[in-house]
């Protein structure tokens, strides 16, 4: 998904289902150099695909790695998910907006809007 090929593919057979298997086994895999891919992009591919379960990253180190992090909005940090969630996470113990700017909607909300009539007056056209 994140170059649009698979990485464990042989480029010269990409149909060989055997060889695709063969190359997840014996961890051989390939990002095109003509694919932009950042290092620490690939640091993390390299850490994800490494064949000794005892070295390959835990989601939580994922979670924390620079690329990961990259452009993450704050909610969905792992630090605010800690926070929103209560221990038993099973409700919200927080909001990111305010009390104040929840009470201005809450009582924009219950306001009735102004309905403004129309005055249609009668055509005297030819």
């Amino acid at each position: 998904m994140l170059v649009g090929a698979y990485p464990f593919e042989d480029p010269d057979d990409p149909k060989n289902f055997r060889k695709t298997i063969g190359r997840i086994m014996s961890n051989q895999y390939k990002i095109s150099e003509y694919v932009h891919v950042s290092q620490d992009c690939r640091q993390l591919l390299s850490r994800i695909f490494a064949a000794n379960p005892a070295k390959r990253i835990t989601i939580r180190e994922i979670r924390n790695h620079p690329w990961f992090l990259k452009n993450l909005p704050r909610e969905l940090t792992e630090a605010a998910q800690a926070m929103y969630y209560k221990k038993d996470n099973s409700t919200p113990t927080y909001s990111v907006q305010s009390v104040k700017e929840i009470m201005k909607i809450v009582k924009e909300a219950r306001t009735p809007k102004k309905i403004h009539k129309l005055e249609i007056l009668p055509y005297h056209g030819s």
